[in-house]
């Protein structure tokens, strides 16, 4: 397998994710950009329906990577590779020196950016994370991340002479990850192959003993997937059924400036461009306005809908999709079909 671009995707959810299809499509994109061939790799075990999401981006070869313990331990037996991050990193960067890989291409989650440092340790390249975008330029691949809260702008440039390259490897931010494919691609089945690395004893220091999922109630919103915003336009006990709807169907709370002045949240709540900047795969706003400092901090949300009393109200044209109405009186009603919902779930 000759692939200049060795693309990781994430399958320990048995399928392709949010973040998985965005870094395939990064991956297809980063190729091209650098005009070099690439390939993806994934953990082994994953069921044959999850490959099926491959198929859009037209990756031509997979690896699926597996590891060897062979140091005569009793663990050896029934070794779970997913058990243990640093084995993980020693089998991708075997599949990576198997690739041929110049770059290797990760989206900065939990796991991705646990295991890029480890891998460009034992790649001895270079490390550039959360990368929001990249161009080609004369003197090498310029690569962008926001820092300081995103008020600036990092820029770094990574020299990959033809011969003697160091090796880089990348993590994307999820929020500048699009699964949205290259126009002319042609999906197709990927070949899988096998990559078995011998585990080296140093991959057995640290083990994952238990994975505890994030309260959607205490998350960092700006890492919430489901947000319930409340504006200006929700008083007191809207704002609560808003809290009891967002806690029964695993959404996270926020707020527009005037909520939190009002005392109804705290300000790692507030959403907007002097509070936090957020991309959750659903956005629903009610009683907000929508004033460009809060629409700058939600633009790139995946879908953004709307609920107003005032038809002429800046956010609908920011929205996906937006209803005109009192959130007052829509609310209540909401909330009391969740909690027949629930109550359903329960009983079953």
């Amino acid at each position: 397998m000759d692939a200049g671009v060795l693309v990781f995707a994430d399958l320990s959810s048995g399928e392709l994710d949010d973040a998985g299809r965005g870094i395939l499509a990064e991956g297809q994109r980063l190729a091209s950009t650098l005009g070099a061939p690439w390939g993806a790799a994934c953990f082994a075990g994953a069921p044959d329906e999850a490959y099926e999401a491959f198929k859009p981006y037209e990756v031509p070869q997979i690896l699926e990577l597996q590891s060897d313990r062979s140091d005569g331990s009793d663990a050896s037996a029934g070794f779970d590779l997913s058990d243990y991050p640093l084995a993980q990193a020693e089998a991708l960067a075997a599949a990576a020196h198997v690739a041929g890989a110049k770059v290797v291409l990760l989206a900065h989650t939990d796991l991705g950016s646990l295991l890029a440092p480890a891998l460009a340790a034992r790649l001895q390249g270079a490390l550039f994370t959360e990368a929001v975008s990249y161009s080609r330029e004369w003197a090498g691949l310029t690569l962008r991340r926001q820092g300081l809260g995103a008020r600036v702008v990092e820029q770094q440039i990574w020299r990959d002479p033809p011969a003697a390259a160091v090796p880089l490897v990348l993590t994307m931010s999820p929020r500048a990850l699009s699964s949205v494919v290259l126009s002319g691609t042609r999906p197709g089945e990927a070949v899988r192959t096998a990559c078995s690395a011998p585990l080296q004893t140093s991959g057995c220091g640290a083990r994952v003993t238990s994975r505890v999922p994030p309260d959607p109630q205490t998350v960092d919103v700006s890492e919430a997937e489901v947000i319930f915003c409340a504006g200006k336009g929700c008083d007191r006990e809207t704002f609560d059924a808003l809290c009891e709807v967002a806690k029964l169907v695993g959404g996270s709370v926020g707020v527009t400036r005037p909520v939190y002045d009002q005392g109804f949240a705290g300000f790692e709540r507030m959403i907007g461009q002097t509070g936090k900047t957020v991309v959750p795969r659903f956005y629903l706003g009610l009683g907000i306005s929508g004033s460009m400092h809060h629409v700058g901090g939600i633009k790139d949300s995946k879908r953004i809908v709307t609920l107003n009393i005032d038809a002429k109200a800046p956010m609908f044209p920011n929205s996906d999709e937006g209803f005109v109405a009192d959130a007052g009186q829509v609310l209540p009603r909401l909330l009391e079909r969740v909690r027949e919902r629930a109550r359903i779930k329960g009983a079953a």
